[in-house]
C-alpha cells in the first residue's frame, strides 16, 4: 500500500517539489545525529560499475594501515570488527540511516569510514551534509536513465561531490567521460590506467602493467611515483585491477605503505555477491554475481568464460521498475557466452514476473528449448535446475542477486540470498 502511495505521488506532485523534501530530511538527519562527519574522514566511492569491490578493497587497504574503519557498500556494512550484509537493498541509505551510521562510526573509534554513492542518492540528498575528504570515481556510463533522463544528468549528479571541503579526487582515467573532473580546482588529483599514458602536472598517476591472468587469479604490476609493486590478486576480471588500482590511489592519498597496501590487496579472497565462489564439495565451479545491467553481465561472463573448462550454465532475470532496454540485452549477452540459459525471476518490483521474463527471453535466440534454454519462474526452481543439469568441470554463473537478501515483489519483500539457495541445491543434488 505504502508502494502505490508513493508511485501516485510521484505522479501527481512536482519533482522539485519531492526532492525539497529528500533535503529537509537530510538537514533533520543532521541536526539529530549532531553532524557526526566532523569528526571522521569519510571517502565517499561513486561511478557507475565496480563501487562495491572497490569500497571493499579501501577498507582493506586503510585496515592495513593500522586504521580502525567503518564501510556503507551495496553488499555488506561494517563498524570496526562487527561486519553485516547490507539489509537495506539500497546502495546509498536513507540519509537518516547515514548519518545515525557515521555517529556510531565515531563512537566505536573509528578513523574512517567509506561509503559507497549512488547518483539516486546525490540527486535525492541523502548525503548532504556529509564532508567528503577523498572521492573515487569508477567510471561513468550511461545508467539510471529510466530515473536520471540523459546522461548528462547522470553524470552532472556527481558534481555534487565537488566541494570546498574535498582533499583528494581519484578517476579512472581510461574512462574519458572523467576527465572533465579534473578541472575542479582545490583537491590533489590522482588518476589510475591500465594504458600507456604519460605523467601529467600536478597529477599522481597510478597504473597497472605486465598482466598475466589465471584461473586463480590476476598478477600485475602497479607502477607509482614511489615505485613499482608486484600483486598477486586472488579476484579473475580485468574490473578488479581497476578496482585494485583505485583502492590503491586511496591508500598513497592517506600515506598508507605500499607494502601494506600490497598486502591488503592479496588478501582480498572474495567480495559478497561479486563473483562469489560457492563451494560445498562438488566438481564443478559455481559462482553468484550481483550483475544485472548490459555492461556488468559482459564484464562478469567474459570474466569467467576463460575459466570455463566445459559448459557454462547462465540463470539471468530481469529488475522490475528499471530500464526495460536492459531486458533483453541480457538474454542476448547469456546466449552469446553460455552453452545454457535459463530464464527466471529476478526483482520484479510493480511489474509483472512474466512480461519482464518474456523479454529476458526475446534476447535468447540460438539455443533449443528444453536442452539448452528453459524459461523457470520460479528462481529456487532455475537455481536447482541449472544445479542438477552440471556436469564435472562445467561452470554455473548465477546473476542479478549477488548477495542481496529481499527479493521484492510488488509490495512483499520476501527473505532471500542466492547463495544460500545454491547451497540448498548442492546439498540437494548430493542427497
Amino acid at each position: 500500500m505504502i508502494y502505490r502511495i508513493k508511485q501516485k505521488l510521484r505522479k501527481i506532485v512536482p519533482y522539485n517539489i519531492i526532492l525539497l523534501t529528500h533535503k529537509a530530511r537530510a538537514i533533520l538527519a543532521v541536526v539529530m545525529y549532531s553532524s557526526p562527519k566532523r569528526k571522521i574522514r569519510v571517502i565517499g566511492v561513486a561511478g557507475t560499475k565496480g563501487k562495491t569491490t572497490t569500497t571493499n578493497m579501501i577498507a582493506k587497504v586503510l585496515e592495513g594501515g593500522g586504521h580502525k574503519v567503518a564501510m556503507l557498500s551495496t553488499a555488506n556494512f561494517q563498524i570496526g570488527e562487527e561486519k553485516w550484509l547490507n539489509d537495506k537493498k539500497l546502495t546509498s541509505t536513507t540519509s537518516f540511516y547515514l548519518q545515525k551510521f557515521l555517529k556510531k562510526a565515531v563512537k566505536a573509534k573509528c578513523d574512517y569510514a567509506i561509503v559507497e554513492i549512488s547518483s539516486h542518492g546525490l540527486v535525492q540528498f541523502r548525503h548532504w551534509g556529509v564532508k567528503y575528504k577523498t572521492v573515487v570515481l569508477t567510471n561513468m556510463m550511461s545508467d539510471h536513465l529510466d530515473y536520471h533522463k540523459t546522461y548528462e544528468n547522470y553524470k552532472n549528479s556527481h558534481n555534487a561531490l565537488l566541494t570546498k571541503d574535498l582533499e583528494n579526487i581519484i578517476i579512472n582515467y581510461d574512462d574519458e567521460n572523467l576527465r572533465s573532473f579534473l578541472n575542479f580546482d582545490g583537491p590533489k588529483k590522482y588518476i589510475f590506467s591500465l594504458k600507456g599514458y604519460k605523467e601529467i602536472e600536478n597529477v599522481k598517476l597510478i597504473k597497472a602493467g605486465d598482466i598475466v591472468s589465471q584461473k586463480q587469479g590476476l598478477n600485475f604490476s602497479v607502477k607509482t611515483d614511489k615505485g613499482n609493486m608486484p600483486v598477486q590478486l586472488p579476484l579473475i576480471g580485468e574490473f578488479n585491477i581497476y578496482n585494485s588500482l583505485a583502492a590503491t590511489a586511496v591508500g598513497l592519498a592517506e600515506n598508507i605503505k605500499p607494502l601494506a597496501i600490497k598486502k591488503a590487496l592479496e588478501s582480498v579472497k572474495n567480495i559478497p555477491g561479486r563473483l562469489e565462489k560457492i563451494q560445498e564439495g562438488q566438481d564443478f565451479e559455481v559462482i553468484v554475481d550481483y550483475a544485472h545491467s548490459p555492461d556488468s553481465l559482459r564484464n562478469v561472463y567474459s570474466a569467467v568464460k576463460p575459466i570455463v573448462q566445459k559448459r557454462m550454465i547462465a540463470v539471468l532475470g530481469g529488475t522490475g521498475d528499471r530500464d526495460k532496454t536492459y531486458r533483453a540485452k541480457g538474454g542476448e549477452l547469456a546466449d552469446m557466452y553460455a552453452d545454457v540459459v535459463i530464464v527466471t525471476n529476478e526483482d520484479p518490483y510493480s511489474e509483472d514476473p512474466e512480461e519482464i521474463i518474456n523479454q529476458v527471453v526475446d534476447g535468447v535466440n540460438n539455443k533449443i528449448f528444453g536442452e539448452t534454454f528453459f524459461r523457470i519462474s520460479d528462481r529456487k526452481e532455475a537455481i536447482q535446475k541449472a544445479i542438477n543439469l552440471a556436469e564435472k568441470d562445467d561452470l554455473v554463473i548465477i546473476t542479478g542477486k549477488g548477495a542481496e537478501q529481499f527479493m521484492v515483489c510488488g509490495e512483499e519483500k520476501i527473505p532471500w540470498d542466492d547463495r544460500e539457495i545454491v547451497r540448498e541445491a548442492l546439498k540437494n543434488r548430493i542427497k
